[in-house]
């Protein structure tokens, strides 16, 4: 039995619920990690179980109908996965499937049966090794992830891009190895598991840190940004009118600007805001300067040229605002990311 298949057994047992584990559908077109026989109040249902090592983003539910389909010819389809929020157990419920997490929260769902526990109302902290950190390590962490799928880069060409020196470079990319999330590709360059490493980051990234005001504009998200680029030297736009200029998802109704000094509201026809609930435009002097991708990364919005934060800090940004449509627009800058040319 898997690890975390294993624990939520001892979930659902400890719940009061009498389980029975049989094997898996190894054969299978979607593999059947287990097979799990539920008995509560005299109901008996059988779940068809898949592990998977990390949860699903809203927008690769669709991809998963397939799995459920093959699952459900096993039992009901249940999905197991080390943390599951509040917002994407509604979406998988919706999706048709039932789940549960490592942190004890389920929801199983069979003809007259439904069983439903909550335990946990953020993901764990990590509990494994940390990413590097210290100079210049997000900065070669972000271009690793943002190289395409057969370029191999070297300790001096990721030196040059995050501004650090070759041995520092060097450390970071051992310690990384060690983590295996990238590997050796020969003669001195370096192979990174980009999917992993970038789940990794969007894990444990603890922010940008730094400085930030809130402002509140009657104009629109993409109208701030167009203005921050053109009077001020070094910004970097992001959620949510960053993403949806490289992958439009919905109208922004909000904007983080991210600049190397702290603005000026009058020069870009910004009032004070009282907080974040009431603000439309956030602007953020960044202790972590790898928000500012190297080289820049830019967009046009109606003939202007707007300065754009890095992928994955656009991304961390989405997650961390919160909210369906932002972790949905999310999983798709992610996908955009991951299989660019």
């Amino acid at each position: 039995m898997k690890a975390m298949i294993m624990d939520a057994v001892r979930w659902l047992r400890g719940s009061g619920l009498t389980v029975d584990y049989m094997g898996g559908a190894e054969k299978a077109s979607a593999p059947v990690d287990a097979v799990l026989d539920v008995l509560a109040s005299g109901r008996r249902a059988r779940f068809a179980v898949e592990e998977k090592k990390r949860a699903p983003y809203p927008n690769e539910l669709g991809r998963l109908g397939l799995a459920r389909e093959e699952l459900a010819r096993h039992g009901q389809p249940l999905l197991v996965m080390p943390f599951v929020s509040e917002s994407l157990g509604a979406a998988l419920t919706k999706a048709g499937w039932s789940w549960a997490d490592d942190q004890g929260d389920f929801d199983l769902r069979a003809p007259g049966l439904l069983l439903r526990q909550r335990r946990a109302m953020t993901a764990p902290a990590p509990k494994r090794r940390s990413l590097p950190q210290g100079s210049g390590s997000y900065a070669i962490i972000r271009a690793l992830i943002g190289r395409r799928t057969d370029d191999e880069p070297g300790a001096t060409v990721l030196a040059h891009q995050a501004g650090v020196s070759q041995p520092r470079a060097s450390q970071v990319l051992r310690q990384l190895s060690g983590l295996d999330l990238i590997e050796s590709a020969g003669r001195g360059r370096w192979r990174p598991h980009r999917e992993a490493l970038l789940d990794r980051f969007l894990a444990d990234y603890p922010g940008p840190r730094g400085s930030q005001q809130y402002f509140y504009s009657l104009d629109s998200p993409a109208d701030v940004a167009v203005r921050a680029s053109a009077l001020h030297p070094r910004v970097a736009v992001s959620a949510d009118t960053g993403p949806d200029l490289i992958v439009p998802w919905r109208r922004p109704s909000m904007v983080i600007v991210y600049a190397a000094h702290a603005a000026d509201p009058a020069d870009l026809d910004l009032v004070d805001a009282q907080g974040a609930h009431d603000a439309n435009v956030i602007v953020r002097v960044p202790e972590d300067r790898s928000v500012f991708p190297s080289p820049a990364f830019t967009a046009d919005v109606r003939g202007s040229t707007v300065s754009l934060a890095d992928p994955t800090q656009m991304i961390w940004d989405l997650q961390d605002l919160g909210g369906a449509d932002r972790l949905e627009a999310a999983g798709r800058l992610r996908e955009w990311l991951l299989t660019r040319p």
